[in-house]
């Protein structure tokens, strides 16, 4: 008689396909070859046959799970998670981190256990310009410690960047499970307070430019454009330090769309980086072009869309957009707050 861990694995993917996030603690229970592969699904963020998670984004305050399987792109809810509205979302590793939309508490959630924790703030409340990461640092026989990064500009109220700030983090695996700040001086660059960083083998990738009261004005008293370099910044949360200011491909202005993401070439993490003018009628995509290190990065262009006029605004895309690469197949798909719109990219020329 065939049993239920005998059904190959083409056909458990159909019925994985059916199954929401938050029932996945009873599936992997059934054997062996099931529970590896709903690991591969969460934790890892692998291929599970030819159906990616993608991850999960925030909408309408409530968190959602991407799916993307054969061109079509599935977004659900996480039932498991609806008494909470969420303000923010980030993931890493197969955790992910919900910032309560009141600031009053965090929460990370492992879908794949289906375990959740509630942190509070150190003393003060959370507030509306924070900037969190989540990542991990990594010993010699390969065990993870998660941390939670927390960026706090003590000086700011609504502002759009994040310039005066000190570091916390706060640490899974410690025993006292409280927050502790990092020792930072005044940095000489800003990261907008709507950006999210994208985590790349347990480090955290940022989009920064230039501290526009450290440019020299013109004549006029305007800030020169040109004048504002903008480049990638890692976190890195083995040595608990920001790395060096590493180049990007493109240079942007202030309207201007910029975000980031990660993703997978064979089993190595990689990065990639969305662009697009708010004003102009087209946007691309770089993806890392070597290993990406907090301390070195290469880039080669995976897509270049001609739109024919705006298809979203910087804010809104910063604050409920994602996308997702597909390099294998050449697939590019682009959430925005209401939307998403999947690409095939052309053949490299």
């Amino acid at each position: 008689m065939m049993r239920m861990c005998d059904l190959g694995e083409k056909l458990v993917v159909e019925i994985f396909k059916m199954v929401p996030i938050t029932s996945l603690k009873a599936v992997r229970s059934t054997c062996k070859t099931w529970e590896a592969i709903t690991k591969s699904w969460v934790v890892l963020g692998k291929k599970a046959a030819d159906e990616f998670l993608v991850g999960f984004v925030k909408m309408n305050n409530k968190v959602y799970s991407l799916r993307y399987h054969q061109g079509d792109v599935s977004v659900q809810q996480v039932d498991l998670l609806n008494q909470l509205e969420i303000s923010a979302v980030y993931h890493c590793d197969g955790l992910v981190l919900c910032v309560a939309n009141d600031l009053s508490k965090l929460v990370v959630w492992n879908p794949y256990l289906c375990q959740s924790r509630w942190i509070g703030p150190r003393g003060e409340s959370f507030k509306a310009s924070d900037i969190y990461a989540i990542g991990y640092s990594e010993d010699k026989s390969k065990k993870r410690d998660h941390k939670i990064l927390r960026l706090v500009d003590d000086n700011c109220v609504a502002g759009p960047v994040l310039s005066v700030f000190r570091c916390e983090i706060y640490e899974m695996s410690s025993s006292d499970s409280s927050w502790r700040v990092l020792e930072e001086a005044k940095p000489k660059w800003e990261i907008d307070v709507h950006q999210r960083g994208a985590s790349v083998n347990g480090n955290t990738y940022f989009f920064a430019h230039d501290r526009v009261d450290d440019i020299e004005p013109d004549a006029d008293g305007s800030i020169p454009v040109d004048g504002v370099e903008d480049f990638l910044l890692s976190f890195d949360f083995t040595k608990e330090r920001f790395g060096p200011r590493l180049p990007l491909p493109f240079h942007s202005f202030n309207e201007d769309c910029v975000t980031l993401s990660s993703f997978l070439r064979g089993d190595d993490e990689q990065l990639a980086a969305l662009f697009g003018g708010c004003e102009s009628s087209f946007f691309e995509i770089w993806l890392t072009l070597t290993l990406v290190e907090p301390d070195h990065v290469s880039w080669t262009k995976f897509l270049l869309v001609e739109t024919g006029g705006p298809i979203f605004t910087s804010l809104h895309f910063q604050l409920g957009g994602s996308f997702f690469v597909d390099e294998e197949n050449k697939v590019a798909v682009v959430f925005e707050l209401d939307s998403y719109i999947s690409i095939s990219a052309p053949p490299p020329s």
